[in-house]
């Protein structure tokens, strides 16, 4: 998977329904085919969904200058609001493992990298979540799990609370989830882990909880993706985005349910993108981070996208 190292340069495998390169030791997210060529970062018309004009790029908010890294590679990000506004983003940074970056100001699209860690050990797809006004609970991959961490200072330090979605539970090797308060209840979103050089499919399965660390895996889901990101409207509608490869076709898609369990009228979000993460932007306004090559010299960063229609369309 991407941060593994890897013994030659410019090499480019399958992973999932992307692709990795082998850039200064390790396998970093790649925009390129195998043999070299690059993909096209728009969304050809092999695709059956239709485009939505729900996102527009606004540029990349971080990339490996941020954290004074050289390897090009920052990727999976996570979103949350501080108390007084500014944005807090978890990203997995190659070759550091997992860091923070705090926004210089309310709109969260200028970022500078916070002088600490927020684990300890490595870990990667984190997942922050907001839980009261000063804690957050960060999920994160490792081991086989999926695991949880609870921080009472917004993002600063945490305290392991151990595996909540195990390869046993899932059937496959999870990927890290996303989860919306549905009723009385928590419902949830993850896929199988993504492995270098492994076309596998691409599977989706939704669970339930009361407390966020109790999960009862419920079904797998009709559309395939990977990383999914969920948002849930005042009536209960579930709007799902994701990463996809659809035909020729490679980019966060979105699904939208009545029930968090069906799924249906699929749309292309954003060619070329993935890892998607959204966060509220004011009242009917969001913001969308995900990851994408920024360019050639930066490699794969983080970028941002502000909403022009409806996210739960």
């Amino acid at each position: 998977m991407p941060g593994d190292p890897c013994s030659t340069p410019g090499l480019v495998k399958v992973l999932g329904s992307g692709t990795i390169e082998c850039l200064n030791g390790s396998w970093a997210p790649s925009m390129k085919q195998p043999g070299g060529a690059a993909a096209s970062p728009t969304g050809p018309a092999a695709s059956t969904a239709t485009a939505a004009e729900i996102f527009a790029s606004v540029g990349p908010v971080l990339t490996q200058d941020t954290f004074a890294s050289t390897a090009k590679q920052v990727a999976d990000p996570s979103a949350v609001r501080l108390p007084d506004g500014r944005v807090r983003i978890f990203a997995w940074v190659n070759p550091t493992g997992l860091r923070t970056a705090t926004s210089t100001d309310q709109t969260g699209t200028t970022f500078v990298a916070d002088a600490t860690n927020p684990l300890p050990t490595m870990a990667g797809q984190p997942r922050v979540v907001r839980v009261d006004a000063t804690s957050v609970r960060l999920f994160t991959v490792a081991g086989g799990n999926i695991n949880a961490a609870i921080s009472h200072d917004n993002g600063i330090t945490f305290a392991d609370e151990g595996p909540v979605i195990t390869t046993a539970q899932a059937g496959f090797e999870p990927g890290t989830l996303s989860l919306v308060k549905q009723g009385r209840q928590y419902r949830a979103y993850f896929s199988n882990l993504e492995k270098p050089g492994e076309r596998a499919a691409r599977v989706m399965k939704t669970a339930t909880s009361t407390d966020m660390l109790h999960w009862t895996v419920g079904p797998t889901l009709s559309m395939s993706g990977s990383h999914p990101f969920a948002l849930i409207d005042a009536k209960g509608r579930i709007a799902l985005y994701y990463a996809a490869d659809r035909g020729t076709s490679y980019g966060v898609f979105v699904s939208t349910s009545k029930n968090g369990t069906s799924f249906s009228k699929e749309k292309l979000v954003m060619a070329g993108a993935g890892d998607p993460d959204i966060i509220s932007a004011g009242k009917n306004k969001w913001l969308m981070y995900y990851g994408t090559e920024v360019s050639p010299a930066m490699g794969f960063g983080v970028m941002a996208a502000k909403s022009i229609g409806n996210a739960i369309p």
